[in-house]
């Protein structure tokens, strides 16, 4: 009886070394195939979005993860199509923001409904303002009213609401 038992304990304890060992190897991942815990989620308007007072700037990314070395900022763009320039972008100044609301964002993520792209982040926040400056300085010349060279282009036209009146359309 009682080394039965103590079979018992022994196959109890060798099932826990092994699904423990299993665990480590293969790390749970989400649905977006994510090793992390899910920490923050974009609602929509009733959301605020950080702010970073040093910078000036404002974002929300639509998701961030707690990882190994600090948060990955997420950004889900529901075309199908290539990660573009503005997503980066969009997506750095996000990272930036919520540094300034004391998220330690390290990385980064792009999906489309066909691509997937991690970036890295630089360490410093004057870095990472350096690299979307020139973005932020354009956006806030075009809120105040400057007027901007226009920047006309085949899918860009053919989706904007002004090209039935625009002299630059390129449909």
């Amino acid at each position: 009886m009682i080394d039965q038992l103590l079979y018992l304990l022994l196959g109890a304890a060798g099932l826990t070394v092994a699904f423990y060992s299993i665990d480590r190897i293969f790390p749970k991942r989400d649905k977006l195939g994510i090793d992390g815990k899910l920490i923050w989620t974009d609602e929509g308007r009733k959301t605020k979005p950080f702010f970073n007072n040093v910078y000036d700037v404002l974002g929300k990314p639509d998701l961030m993860y707690k990882i190994k070395g600090g948060i990955l900022a997420v950004e889900y763009k529901s075309r199908k199509g290539n990660i573009y320039e503005s997503d980066i972008v969009q997506t750095k100044c996000a990272a930036l923001a919520a540094r300034g609301s004391g998220y330690k964002v390290v990385k980064f993520l792009v999906i489309t409904a066909t691509r997937k792209q991690y970036f890295d982040l630089p360490r410093s926040d004057k870095a990472l303002y350096k690299e979307i400056e020139p973005y932020v300085v354009y956006t806030r010349q075009s809120k105040t009213g400057c007027k901007l060279p226009a920047t006309p282009g085949h899918f860009k036209c053919k989706s904007c609401a002004f090209n039935y009146k625009c002299n630059y359309v390129q449909i």
